[in-house]
């Protein structure tokens, strides 16, 4: 059984301190993460896990997670209890988001830094900017990785480090020629009834940018695989499929309302819209 070994107010003060330097140092992704951290725990009612319920090495009691944080980083921590916790806090963060995130990513920032200075000395970036990468990485792996895995933080590192390399490899794969483009990339011109048409009226009315257009027909409309869109490009998979589904969700919505429809050239674009809901 583990009993609390730190205080929350001193806590609190230790970890306000690197927000009284530098703009510069504050606004690292890192830093303010373990400041909202902070703020949270601030409240009349911070959050906790309900060690009684959870079993392990727990207290039987609510166990708030600045307290958590200090339990798992002790030594006399067990890999059991480690493990069960950190399957717990990663089906909290991925079922409530907000708050629950920040806090995972603040109880992780110790494997985090030590991430981080292993990734500075293989990729070529700004240190806010890879920072922010990790971050993104590390968020996106929370809901990749396996509960039924062994080592979910560990599992956690890897995965976030994997991301990151890719996105930031230092030997990039021979960008494909892209197909020769008008000069205004707006007026694309289709036969009347085509879904490109859809598309192209949908950049006219500002519900998808060109670029989400051209992700949307290349990956849909021409068969194009999203990962080999992505390699040709040097570009994130997880970003330009959340990218994708975010316009999507925009063009079926302005079809649904018929913010697209009542123009003679879209005449038959039902079916179209059928088709990106079916595929989504």
């Amino acid at each position: 059984m583990f009993h609390a070994r730190s205080q929350t107010t001193a806590a609190a003060n230790s970890n306000e301190a690197p927000f009284s330097g530098a703009s510069s140092i504050r606004r690292r992704p890192l830093n303010q993460a373990e400041h909202s951290f902070t703020l949270l725990m601030q409240g009349p009612q911070p959050l906790a896990v309900d060690g009684a319920a959870l079993g392990l090495a727990l207290p039987a009691r609510p166990v708030p997670l600045d307290e958590l944080r200090t339990i798992l980083l002790h030594p006399s921590c067990d890999r059991t209890t480690r493990d069960g916790v950190w399957r717990h806090l990663i089906e909290q963060a991925r079922t409530h988001r907000g708050a629950w995130m920040v806090a995972a990513v603040a109880l992780a920032a110790p494997m985090l830094r030590r991430l981080l200075k292993t990734l500075n000395e293989m990729v070529n970036a700004e240190h806010e900017d890879l920072e922010a990468e990790i971050l993104a990485c590390f968020m996106e792996a929370l809901y990749r990785v396996e509960l039924s895995w062994s080592h979910p933080l560990l599992r956690l590192s890897r995965l976030t480090q994997f991301g990151v390399l890719r996105a930031h490899a230092v030997n990039q794969p021979e960008l494909l020629s892209e197909p020769k483009m008008s000069d205004d990339r707006l007026a694309l011109r289709y036969p009347s009834g085509h879904a490109d048409l859809l598309l192209a009226r949908a950049v006219e009315a500002g519900i998808i940018t060109a670029e989400a257009a051209e992700l949307i027909g290349m990956t849909r409309l021409d068969n194009t695989s999203l990962a080999d869109y992505c390699r040709a490009r040097g570009l994130l998979y997880c970003a330009e499929l959340k990218r994708r589904q975010r316009a999507e969700a925009r063009l079926r919505q302005a079809l649904i309302s018929g913010e697209l429809s009542g123009t003679a050239e879209l005449g038959g674009m039902t079916a179209s819209a059928t088709r990106l809901r079916s595929r989504s």
